[in-house]
């Protein structure tokens, strides 16, 4: 069985979204949507060394026009760059694990992607391979789809060779899923327990990017990603 998720590609996404990624056979990105600042699409949220949340930010080139996902370049004229890598240094140089993890982000930055989606799933593939996992991430733009949002994510899971489909748990509520159980695609239902790991000698705090937990623990992400998020099958009905 090939188990497909779709979501928008995010930057440095948060342990949810990863957990959901790495629990398919293939990552379909939505990067067919529409871009908003209001996501997620371009910042993520870490801490400081001395416990603050804060937001680390992609700054994009705004056409002062709806933009597709897709579309949305990043400012290349600016130490954007250079002030992510230095605040993460700052930050999190004490982990157990930086030196390996900062290794893959820094990679990433130099080869200086002029599309965020480029950006974002850069990263994202050098976590999944990071933590030994062998999904295929797929563009919503290599694949034809329309209608309406329902049978866009149908065409999506379909074209991108897949027989089952990895949701999360609100998407139950707001979707018509009868569809896919006219075609036999059956959907898997994601229940994730936000983990609880050390960051270093600070107050367990969470909602993160998932560097914050690779920095502090390294492979065993993936072990502790896994235990904290099942599954259980649902019946294709109209929503509730």
């Amino acid at each position: 069985m090939v188990t497909v998720s779709i979501h928008q590609p995010n930057f440095m996404p948060w342990l949810k979204l990863m957990a959901k990624t790495l629990d398919s056979d293939v990552f379909v990105a939505y990067d067919s949507v529409q871009f908003t600042r209001k996501e997620f699409h371009a910042r993520q949220l870490f801490r400081t060394s001395g416990g603050e949340p804060r937001w680390l930010t992609v700054p994009v080139v705004s056409t002062g026009a709806r933009q597709m996902l897709n579309t949305v370049r990043v400012v290349m004229d600016t130490g954007w760059r250079e002030e992510h890598l230095d605040f993460l240094t700052r930050n999190y140089s004490k982990a157990a694990h930086f030196e390996e993890v900062f290794t893959l982000i820094q990679g990433v930055y130099e080869r200086q992607h002029e599309l965020l989606v480029d950006h974002n799933l850069d990263l994202i593939e050098q976590f999944c391979r990071y933590l030994g996992s062998e999904v295929k991430i797929m563009r919503a733009t290599s694949i034809p789809h329309a209608g309406t949002r329902e049978e866009r994510l149908l065409d999506l899971v379909l074209g991108a060779g897949g027989d089952s489909h990895l949701t999360s748990t609100m998407a139950t509520h707001v979707i018509d899923w009868s569809g896919f159980d006219h075609a036999g695609i059956p959907i898997r239902v994601q229940e994730f327990e936000h983990p609880v790991y050390q960051q270093g000698t600070l107050p367990f705090l969470p909602n993160l990017a998932t560097a914050d937990m690779l920095f502090h623990t390294g492979t065993d992400a993936a072990e502790i990603l896994a235990a904290g998020s099942a599954e259980h099958q649902k019946a294709a009905s109209s929503p509730v």
